[in-house]
């Protein structure tokens, strides 16, 4: 008899069908201790229902892709040689005793070509192999021998709205060629230009200085609204601080990297435009509507919702680089 099925996809659903929800007045966005660094703005929002302990404790076991690969406990390959099959999967198997967590927007560089993935999994341990969805992030490479995969971090936050609401691999090849002539860049491999020296560095600038700060202003923060200087960026809430922190380097890279390439300065502590946009997604009247208009995603585990992400209302992902390009790496 054939075994179950063991790759656990998190499914995005309406909140008609959610045990649990994300909104007010459960939620509270703490304006008063907003942090801005640069072209980077971040509210701090804490929770006040407290969390399933069944739940929390379950989450301890999830082990990052990241740390996976790195320690070998996750094999990761090409489904086959030919590029018109076999551009948008990949082929994973967790080899470990361990819950691994993998997340829309990790890219994996390597392989034929670079690949983000395009959906929240959990793959339990010794799953065997599975396919995993992705999309190419480098368009004119298809090497006729595969590369060992390695973790390229996570792509920007306007490239994960776009992978989301589009699920369409030439609007993602649209997006990163705009990125790389706009950014004067020579190279089709938008995970190399994310690697560049100079943008890692401004990158992790900013992650530390959230790092630093961010703890230090509530102990029962569970989520973010991220904003630039024109325009918000999107909002991650979670079930617990414990969960909320262990994704936060995760957070902090996409939307650092957004505001790097796509954002403006934050000149003062205004928060009128964050307020608003508050106010409609975590509305329990209206944040329905936008999840089903893909504006963004619920992640549940064992019928509990783990995680809500809600993207700029506006849907737009094109990078605009009309600010001073001082502020770039």
């Amino acid at each position: 008899m054939k075994k179950r099925l063991l790759v656990i996809f998190l499914i995005w659903v309406s909140c008609t069908q959610a045990q649990e929800s994300f909104t007010y007045p459960e939620l509270k966005p703490v304006y008063d201790s907003m942090i801005y660094f640069r072209n980077l703005k971040i509210i701090p929002v804490t929770r006040t229902e407290e969390i399933i302990p069944v739940v929390e404790d379950s989450l301890t076991s999830f082990i990052p892709l990241k740390t996976a690969m790195k320690k070998g406990w996750v094999k990761i390959s090409e489904r086959g040689e030919y590029l018109v099959d076999n551009i948008n999967v990949l082929m994973v198997e967790n080899r470990s005793n361990y819950v691994i967590q993998i997340k829309s927007g990790e890219i994996l560089m390597g392989g034929r070509q670079d690949r983000v993935l395009t959906a929240d999994t959990l793959l339990a341990p010794h799953s065997g192999p599975h396919t995993l969805p992705v999309f190419c992030i480098e368009e004119h490479r298809w090497s006729n021998l595969e590369r060992k995969f390695r973790h390229g971090g996570n792509t920007t936050s306007g490239l994960q709205q776009l992978i989301h609401g589009n699920m369409n691999q030439t609007a993602v090849w649209n997006e990163i060629r705009q990125w790389l002539k706009t950014t004067n860049q020579k190279s089709s491999s938008f995970a190399e230009f994310l690697h560049r020296r100079k943008m890692v560095d401004t990158t992790q600038a900013y992650i530390q200085y959230f790092l630093k700060n961010l703890p230090a202003v509530d102990s029962n923060i569970v989520g973010i609204i991220a904003s630039t200087g024109h325009k918000i960026f999107g909002a991650d809430l979670f079930i617990s601080p414990a969960f909320f922190y262990q994704s936060l380097p995760y957070l902090l890279e996409k939307y650092s990297q957004e505001a790097i390439l796509s954002g403006s300065e934050v000149r003062n502590a205004d928060y009128s435009r964050e307020q608003d946009y508050a106010d409609h997604i975590f509305s329990p009247q209206l944040q329905p509507e936008y999840i089903r208009k893909k504006k963004g995603k619920q992640i549940y585990y064992k019928g509990v919702l783990l995680q809500l992400t809600m993207h700029d209302l506006h849907g737009k992902t094109s990078v605009k680089m009309e600010h001073n390009q001082s502020t770039h790496p």
